[in-house]
């Protein structure tokens, strides 16, 4: 299973170098519907989708570059102490490994 994610300039160049190791995303419910499984009945987070690869993409340019990487985990981060997570106390972070395939 792949993620698919955008990314500006900067973040893309920095994760091509191997400087930066983790994304983050925020916890809003477009993110978690697109990496967390949901409880149908209840609507609770039940678990984190079993993504192992991450297609990054430059920019929204139909020639973009992209490159895909292993995806190691995918984690919910929050602020110490929090009891309800929510867009203000916590982030989704992805776990990147290394770069499998470079698109440019």
């Amino acid at each position: 299973m792949q993620l698919y994610l955008v990314l500006q300039k900067r973040w893309f160049e920095e994760i091509l170098s191997g400087n930066k190791k983790e994304e983050y995303r925020d916890f809003t419910d477009f993110y978690i519907n697109r990496l967390c499984e949901i409880d149908k009945k209840t609507g609770e987070i039940t678990a984190i989708k079993p993504y192992k690869t991450v297609k990054f993409q430059e920019g929204y340019n139909a020639n973009a570059r992209q490159m895909i990487l292993e995806c190691k985990n995918i984690v919910i981060e929050a602020d110490e102490g929090v009891e309800e997570y929510d867009v203000n106390n916590c982030n989704f972070v992805i776990e990147l490994g290394e770069i499998l395939n470079k698109n440019f």
